[in-house]
């Protein structure tokens, strides 16, 4: 479907922005749950849970009570250990390509505040013919802070502190932006708009607007809301695979999905069947646009985990992204916002005839 007319987006830049700005890796995300928080209690009151999780409810006693979630954590790096030199050892938090790494600026948030080093490497004329345009283990990397000792470095570094690519926001042409962070802040953005866009015209139904917490690494995010909230109807929005680049074939990734062509709707293992259907539906009606992909097993995503809270009918649906997991990632915010609209509006249309049998195989 056509792309949403700028001159009418409602897409909110300085919100996304904002959201990219906030280096939390898993573990360390009290930095983009603040700016949750912040959002969030413009709307309604927020909550959260030891773990880090950050949710707030409009119509907090309606039915059906519709879940929608955005994981809050990005991929980064870890302090491991500091030589008698002052250089830096660390570890994935994440899905981190270790050839990524060498020569990259990175950024050590410290106790007393952001440190910028250098991965380091070895100049090309000195590494071995058999080695060359091969990626050292990442415990074979280092990051080079300046630092001329270990006790300098451990001045302005601890062991356990997180690390992250530099928090660019960039404007490219096209109306796209690249950052390190839109897997998943643009799927939080999703989550808070959502809430928003309900609240201006509110139905019968509960909806509750969640960032999780450390998906990157084990979901227990998603895990204790699921047990805490056994939604009727949760809606997991995630980063997913961008296939208009040259690296990427479509006919691997269950599907042709571009940027700017709107949110991806999951078909198969990761979505009810039946809502799947009333999101096209949806979409279709409200002029929301929208992409199909097909998903035959998990999505490694939060999703899985709210589908096992018994009684929950999840819609797994995405953002396309190109160059996930690495130090900037590329998007198209109108699929966000697209995102935002189609979850407000499938919140509404589920709140006019709700019956849990709807959604069961056969009910």
């Amino acid at each position: 479907m056509a792309r949403r007319d700028p001159k009418t987006s409602t897409t909110d830049l300085d919100l996304l922005r904002e959201l990219c700005a906030a280096p939390s890796p898993t573990g360390f995300e009290g930095p983009v749950q603040t700016v949750v928080r912040r959002r969030l209690s413009a709307t309604a009151e927020t909550a959260g849970d030891p773990l880090g999780n950050v949710w707030a409810d409009v119509v907090p006693d309606g039915a059906p009570h519709v879940l929608v979630t955005g994981h809050a954590d990005q991929i980064g790096l870890i302090v491991t250990y500091v030589d008698d030199r002052g250089y830096v050892s660390f570890d994935a938090v994440g899905g981190v390509d270790r050839q990524l790494l060498p020569g990259r600026h990175l950024v050590i948030h410290g106790p007393k505040g952001p440190i910028d080093g250098v991965v380091g490497r070895k100049p090309t004329h000195v590494i071995p013919k058999d080695e060359r345009g091969k990626a050292p283990e990442l415990h074979e990397q280092w990051i080079d802070i300046g630092a001329g000792s270990r006790d300098e470095a451990l001045g302005l570094v601890a062991i356990g502190d997180p690390i992250t690519f530099q928090a660019d926001f960039l404007a490219l042409a096209g109306g796209r932006y690249a950052s390190p962070a839109f897997d998943d802040r643009a799927g939080v953005y999703v989550a808070l708009r959502a809430l928003e866009h309900y609240a201006a015209t509110p139905a019968a139904a509960r909806l509750t607007a969640l960032s999780t917490v450390h998906e990157e690494t084990t979901f227990m995010g998603a895990k204790a809301a699921a047990l805490r909230f056994r939604p009727d109807v949760a809606m997991v929005i995630d980063a997913d695979f961008a296939s208009d680049d040259p690296g990427v074939d479509p006919k691997k990734l269950g599907g042709e999905v571009k940027l700017g062509g709107g949110p991806i709707i999951h078909r198969g293992a990761a979505s009810n069947r039946r809502l799947v259907e009333l999101a096209l539906e949806v979409a279709a009606a409200e002029r929301i646009p929208h992409q199909v992909k097909a998903v035959p097993g998990a999505t490694q995503t939060d999703a899985e985990e709210l589908m096992a809270s018994v009684q929950t009918a999840t819609l797994s649906f995405s953002l396309p992204v190109r160059y996930m997991h690495s130090a900037l990632e590329v998007m198209d915010p109108e699929d966000a916002e697209a995102g935002a609209l189609l979850a407000a509006a499938l919140t509404r249309r589920l709140a006019q005839d709700w019956t849990p049998e709807r959604f069961v195989p056969g009910g």
